[in-house]
């Protein structure tokens, strides 16, 4: 679940939709396409911190136990580019660029 990361943290951790929504990820609840693809947003979307953890005011929450490994091989690149997400199509929707192969690792 969440921890505090940051000295300056603020006491109680934040309580809001998103917060509320990762937790209910990390409980292992069955997700609605919307909320795959909004938790897929918080983490690589325009606005997201492009890691699998969230981090507010302080606090973190670690996605990496509870979505699947995703490997993102761009046309651009050789390689694979590993992220984590509930599935590909919630990805795929937050990613930019030409994807050329993705595949769970």
């Amino acid at each position: 679940m969440a921890y505090k990361f940051s000295s300056c943290a603020t006491e109680e951790k934040p309580d809001n939709d998103q917060t509320r929504l990762l937790e209910k990820t990390q409980s292992g609840a069955v997700l609605t396409r919307a909320e795959k693809d909004r938790i897929a947003s918080l983490l690589y979307g325009m606005g997201g911190t492009h890691t699998s953890t969230y981090k507010l005011a302080g606090w973190a929450w670690p996605m990496v136990g509870c979505l699947s490994r995703i490997l993102v091989n761009y046309r651009w690149d050789n390689s694979f580019t590993p992220y984590y997400a509930p599935d590909k199509t919630s990805l795929r929707k937050v990613l930019y660029g030409p994807i050329s192969e993705m595949i769970y690792a």
